[in-house]
């Protein structure tokens, strides 16, 4: 796994979630068993529960979405994210997990409001 690998699919999140495309945005999940937006809620488990937590993307009133990556080790990933909705800033961290075929399997997110 390298740099471009990640930017690529970061890139490919952002594009699906600036553009309220919640099957292309879920699409880089199928694989994930543990998906967690944030550590105060149970994490989900299945492609199904990913979805649904993806529908309220379709009210939300994005203004911009930034992603930098901060480390990369093996298949692990750490990113700074950005999101402004509104009249509100949030950033965070995400962390990124990805099996041998390249295909993210695990996703945790803190965040915080800026």
């Amino acid at each position: 796994m390298n740099r471009k690998f990640i930017e690529q699919w970061l890139n490919d999140l952002k594009d699906a979630w600036f553009n309220k495309n919640i099957e292309k945005a879920t699409s880089l999940f199928i694989n994930t068993t543990y998906y967690q937006e944030t550590p105060f809620l149970e994490p989900y488990t299945n492609h199904e529960q990913i979805k649904m937590e993806w529908q309220h993307i379709k009210n939300q009133d994005i203004k911009n979405i930034e992603f930098k990556i901060l480390a990369i080790d093996n298949y692990t990933v750490i990113v700074e994210w950005i999101f402004e909705e509104g009249n509100t800033k949030f950033n965070g961290i995400y962390e990124i997990k990805f099996n041998d075929n390249l295909e993210c399997i695990y996703f945790k997110s803190w965040e915080m409001e800026k």
